[in-house]
């Protein structure tokens, strides 16, 4: 975890390092400012900023002028000051805790473990978020480079002999893949778009144009005019899919 300290009092600076460093060594003060503006101007600090520990009364401004050019910030706050009159208005900018000058130790621990507690919490998130993008992405190869295709840009998976699948873009690219139409199946089945309409075809349901439900039925495509015929035993199960997934979204 890394730090940013903002008082305008070096002694106050000191005795923030102090306890970070007894306590918290693994947390680094990356930086420490007197002024605002050292912090306000400098994206590369804010990036690199997982906790900040902030003033709030200084000579020419206060900690909340800070907060609110900064509202959607990556960041927590630890608010650290002298007034105690000022605890509701720091809550209403959503900081992470308020301690007060003289700092006691176990109020600064308790609200570093609040501050590490909501961190991973987002680092968890972050995680988790990014694992689903990965897998929301097809990997294929095209003039020996590898593309990596949103699935939302997919209009329709077409199987072919020996294992492998044609897939088709909206944007009207296509791309071989050396994977059987069942292995991406199973592989994106928990994107709620893409559903087995036959033996051969995946296709995307938000690229739908027409659906005949008479005799065994097709489903019409917008990408290249594409039409999948539903099989009779198959029929009812994947207009049931089209019509639970349209409802969703409505």
């Amino acid at each position: 975890m890394k730090a940013f300290i903002i008082d305008d009092e070096q002694a106050n600076r000191e005795v923030l390092q102090i306890l970070v460093q007894k306590y918290y060594p693994e947390i680094t003060i990356i930086g420490e400012s007197d002024n605002l503006n050292t912090f306000l101007e400098s994206r590369q600090i804010q990036g690199n900023t997982d906790l900040l520990f902030l003033d709030i009364l200084m000579p020419d401004s206060t900690g909340f002028d800070l907060l609110k050019q900064l509202k959607k910030r990556t960041f927590e706050v630890i608010l650290v000051t002298g007034f105690e009159q000022f605890a509701l208005q720091a809550f209403e900018h959503s900081v992470i805790d308020y301690v007060l000058k003289p700092i006691d130790k176990d109020r600064f621990c308790s609200a570093i473990e609040k501050a590490k507690k909501r961190i991973s919490e987002k680092e968890l998130l972050h995680s988790v978020k990014k694992q689903r993008d990965d897998r929301s992405k097809i990997a294929v190869i095209k003039n020996k480079k590898t593309f990596y295709v949103n699935c939302s840009s997919v209009a329709y998976m077409v199987g072919q002999s020996g294992g492998y699948t044609t897939i088709f873009c909206k944007n009207g690219e296509s791309y071989l893949l050396s994977k059987s139409l069942s292995s991406l199946e199973s592989e994106y089945q928990d994107i709620p778009y893409l559903i087995r309409a036959s033996q051969s075809v995946i296709i995307n349901l938000d690229d739908i144009v027409s659906c005949d439900q008479g005799g065994s039925g097709y489903i019409g495509l917008k990408t290249n005019d594409f039409e999948v015929f539903l099989p009779r035993r198959k029929k009812r199960e994947v207009l049931q899919q089209v019509e639970a997934y349209l409802k969703s979204k409505s």
